[in-house]
């Protein structure tokens, strides 16, 4: 019995580990995704079911697996930049790391099954494409422009989950506000860089700050975010009150995000350094949230 028990303990660590590994705030916004896009999907006239909670719960399980597939991959640049993540200090081993993934893999497949065989295809090509970008001989996170791409992909996918599980039908704000919030996650994926410089150079990574230098890198991030928040509003003008606040939403915290950027406030050191992306969580947060309220008090 004591065996058993020290077995079934170390087993419930490694998959809290995981969890810690794939970062349970990028898990949430994952899940913010993909409710959003099933809430719009039902403000639109989709009709509630189950078929939305276990799409959420396959979502989970498959963006867990792929962010214990990135931190596999990212071992060398985490341990440069001091990351306290579970594999990088060794307290996960790749090993167990590569096999709690595959077994979260086979169960997010295996649910989304239940719910329909187009959010199998779309776990699948989610899943294919965290590989993509983390794994292999040539990962797509190694060059800013192919990492944004698929950076890009993901939030798409996501949300396109989320509407399919809720059986939505195809309407203007249920591809305006996916599409100019997966927009908005290139923002992310450029700003969160700022920070990994060291680490990023020792992996052979291209990063924005490093192939244009920081201060440059500050300015088309700023660019960047103005074009993606202003676009957003000017394009939601006609669209529900709902679309209508989120889009100023996401252009406040554009206006936020370039002002740390291009001023000293977000330079002196790691912490400072990781603002703009906070920011730029943040606003994620904001705008899906703001859409689940409406929502609510439907």
């Amino acid at each position: 019995m004591p065996k058993e028990r020290a077995a079934a303990f170390r087993y419930v660590r490694a998959l809290w580990l995981s969890l810690r590994e794939a970062r349970p705030q990028v898990q949430l916004i994952f899940v913010l995704r993909f409710a959003t896009a099933a809430a719009l999907a039902l403000l639109s006239g989709a009709a509630p079911g189950p078929a939305i909670v276990a799409g959420a719960a396959a979502w989970f399980l498959l963006t867990w697996a792929i962010y214990l597939v990135n931190g596999i991959g990212d071992i060398v640049e985490d341990r440069a930049n001091g990351s306290a993540r579970p594999i990088a200090r060794g307290d996960l081993s790749p090993a167990a790391a590569s096999r709690i993934a595959c077994g979260l893999s086979v169960a997010g497949l295996a649910v989304a099954a239940a719910v329909s065989p187009l959010l199998v295809l779309l776990g699948a090509g989610q899943l294919l494409l965290g590989w993509a970008y983390s794994m292999g001989p040539a990962p797509l996170k190694r060059v800013t422009a192919q990492a944004v791409v698929a950076v890009v992909l993901a939030g798409l996918l996501t949300y396109a989950a989320g509407v399919v599980s809720a059986g939505g039908r195809p309407e203007k704000h249920l591809l305006l506000f996916p599409v100019m919030m997966a927009l908005w996650m290139a923002v992310g994926g450029v700003t969160k860089d700022l920070s990994d410089v060291r680490g990023d150079r020792l992996a052979g990574r291209r990063t924005l700050p490093i192939l244009l230098g920081e201060r440059r890198a500050r300015r088309v991030m700023a660019l960047v975010a103005g074009a993606v928040a202003g676009g957003f509003v000017v394009l939601a003008a006609d669209s529900p009150p709902t679309v209508r606040l989120a889009s100023w939403l996401v252009l406040l915290g554009a206006v936020v995000l370039a002002w740390v950027v291009c001023t000293p406030a977000g330079r002196d050191d790691v912490f400072r350094r990781r603002w703009p992306y906070r920011i730029f969580m943040a606003t994620q947060y904001i705008a899906h949230i703001s859409v689940l309220l409406r929502f609510a008090s439907a």
